[in-house]
C-alpha cells in the first residue's frame, strides 16, 4: 500500500491552545486580583501573529538544524510543566512528517529510564519558555 501521506496540522494544535487560554480568560474575568495577569495574557495574544511571522522567517536556520538531524534514527523532545503538551505534539509531528522515531518526554523524567537511550549521536530538542521552571531547563 505504501507510506501514508499526510500533513501535520499545527494549526489545529495552536487553535486548541488559544481556545483554552480564551476560556481561562473568560472564567477569570470577574476576579479583580487576576486583572493585571489577564491584561498581560491578552497583550501576548495580540502579539502572537507577529511572533509567528518571526518564526516562519527562520527557514534558513531551521534548514541547518534539519540537515543535522534528518539521518538520525531517533530524537527526543523535552520540556517541563505546560510545555510538556507541546513536546508530545512536536514529537508526533516529527513522526508524521519524517517517519523518524521521536518521543516527547517531561524533562524531569529523563533520568527515570529514557536517559539510558541517549548517546552522543541522539538529537535532543528542549521546549522551554521564560517562566518559573526556565532555570531548571538550562
Amino acid at each position: 500500500a505504501g507510506p501514508e501521506i499526510g500533513v501535520a496540522s499545527t494549526k489545529a494544535y495552536t487553535s486548541q491552545m488559544i481556545s483554552i487560554v480564551m476560556f481561562a480568560l473568560m472564567m477569570s474575568e470577574d476576579r479583580i486580583s487576576s486583572q493585571p495577569r489577564r491584561s498581560e495574557i491578552i497583550q501576548g495574544l495580540k502579539k502572537l501573529p507577529e511572533q509567528i511571522k518571526e518564526v516562519l522567517a527562520l527557514d534558513d536556520q531551521i534548514q541547518v538544524v534539519s540537515n543535522e538531524v534528518f539521518e538520525k534514527k531517533s530524537l527526543l523532545v523535552l520540556g517541563r510543566g505546560y510545555n510538556y503538551a507541546t513536546c508530545l505534539e512536536g514529537a508526533l509531528k516529527i513522526k508524521e512528517i519524517t517517519y523518524m522515531h521521536s518521543e516527547g518526554i517531561m524533562a524531569g523524567e529523563l533520568k527515570h529510564g529514557p536517559l539510558a537511550l541517549v548517546d552522543s549521536g541522539m538529537p535532543i530538542f528542549m521546549v522551554c519558555s521564560r517562566d518559573n521552571v526556565f532555570v531548571k531547563c538550562m
